[in-house]
């Protein structure tokens, strides 16, 4: 190989691919302003603590806010080949006020600057988040009331099992997600302890007003010890976990969603703009949206043990391995929160085919239960009871009937202890006859929906 040519080469992997390899540039772009209130807050109290004059103090306020302008109106010309954006800023800061913007680090370490512009990101994430959640809640209950009625097959094994109503149906699918709503309050609250003021990890000489800066960035705790500040990420663990947990129950949602649009189910249908077409078959119409939200859901997962092997073995305090924390929370909050949009929208404009879940209710040996609970309150074992409806479902199946349609006298062939009530055991019996807290019933399904309404308005007014 030519020596000469050997040698550009090498420079150019050194120069460009090397630097591009260490650079968080990337995911850090995305907390421009987060860290520039960070250096605001500093400013500031650097002021307060007479380490900088009033003066000083104002002409590094005012650069950070032309500069945040600059970036907000796409005026700002980005350097990629600085590690990080924070380069960019301070370098941008110099640039305006000249030396005095090197006042600005006295006590502060890139290290618990990160740590606090990262907390703060997702802090204002979760805030996001967490209002789309809610509408998303609001969604699923609005759309319960209007389908109040609507009576469905109810499964287990995707086996056809009692009857319910669709709306308790979609109430669970509130359950599931009202819990991710606590899980995501829990997660800010663990995003609410500020590290700065932590240095490098060993705290800082200069007579620091954590306090200050704490009310000045909106923190609600400090964080006690300056090692684990600048060395944990559990709090960014949570955030993924968290997006996990509520993209695990959402993708359940669209699974069932794309069972029930095929053919063979026909229980809903999907607003046409949330499916598209294929490519040679014009008849096709598929639930490309709910199959997208089940599919990224192996992304977000994935982001959640990227972070848990990235972080399993690490000494303290810090080290590089750490700027890798949160590329993958940042995308897997976004993915969320596209999700949840496309859910509302959908849930607001879906309808069902009432007569299809009625339908494939009554065609099927769905009241089983019942007419064992019948011989049971007329003092017959349950098990006893269970074994002789289980017996006669058998064979009525092979006959391709079912239990519903038996007459009175074909009941009492199986038991004198059937009698002319026997007759009243329907879907709508069985339904209302669940009236259990938590059951299928109409007047509990109603609680639930008084008890979910009453939910979304506390959290409305946390």
């Amino acid at each position: 190989m030519n020596k000469d040519k050997k040698n550009k080469t090498s420079s150019i992997q050194g120069g460009e691919i090397f630097g591009d390899f260490t650079s968080s540039f990337n995911s850090d772009i995305k907390m421009f302003r987060e860290d520039i209130a960070v250096s605001i807050a500093y400013s500031k109290m650097l002021e307060k603590i007479d380490l900088i004059s009033s003066s000083e103090s104002k002409s590094i306020i005012n650069g950070l806010n032309e500069i945040l302008s600059e970036i907000e109106t796409n005026k700002f010309k980005w350097n990629n080949s600085l590690e990080d954006i924070h380069l960019n800023i301070e370098k941008a800061l110099y640039e305006k006020i000249g030396n005095i913007a090197g006042k600005l680090h006295f006590g502060r370490s890139r290290n618990d600057q990160v740590a606090t512009d990262v907390r703060l990101y997702f802090k204002n994430k979760i805030i996001n988040l967490r209002e789309e959640l809610l509408s998303f809640l609001q969604e699923i209950v609005t759309l319960s009331e209007k389908n109040i009625s609507i009576i469905m097959p109810g499964y287990t094994h995707l086996q056809k099992g009692q009857p319910v109503l669709l709306s308790q149906y979609l109430m669970a699918y509130f359950a599931m997600l009202s819990r991710d709503l606590d899980r995501f309050d829990q997660c800010y609250e663990n995003l609410d302890i500020m590290p700065l003021g932590s240095g490098a990890f060993a705290g800082v000489t200069i007579p620091i007003d954590r306090e200050f800066l704490a009310n000045e960035l909106g923190f609600n705790k400090i964080s006690t010890n300056s090692i684990d500040s600048v060395s944990s990420r559990d709090h960014i663990l949570d955030v993924n976990y968290v997006c996990s947990s509520t993209m695990l129950n959402i993708s359940r949602i669209c699974e069932e969603f794309i069972l029930w649009a095929t053919d063979e189910f026909d229980f809903i249908n999907l607003p046409e703009k949330f499916t598209t077409g294929s490519s040679i078959m014009p008849q096709k119409r598929n639930p490309d949206y709910l199959e997208l939200i089940r599919g990224k859901t192996g992304g977000v997962l994935g982001n959640l043990m990227g972070l848990m092997t990235t972080i399993k073995a690490l000494p303290l305090t810090y080290n590089r391995d750490l700027q890798e924390d949160r590329n993958g929370a940042i995308l897997s909050v976004d993915i969320l929160i596209d999700s949840l949009k496309v859910l509302k929208i959908m849930f607001s404009e879906l309808s069902f085919n009432k007569d299809k879940m009625l339908n494939s209710s009554m065609k099927s040996d769905i009241l089983a239960t019942d007419f064992a609970d019948y011989l049971a309150y007329k003092k017959v074992p349950f098990r006893e009871a269970y074994e002789i409806i289980k017996k006669v479902s058998q064979k009525l199946s092979s006959e391709k009937k079912s239990i519903n349609e038996l007459t009175l006298s074909e009941f009492k062939d199986i038991s004198e202890l059937f009698d002319e009530d026997v007759m009243q055991i329907d879907l709508k019996y069985s339904i209302e006859k669940r009236n259990s807290l938590g059951g299928t019933s109409t007047n509990s399904v109603n609680y639930q929906i008084k008890n979910a309404n009453k939910f979304i308005s506390d959290k409305l007014n946390v």
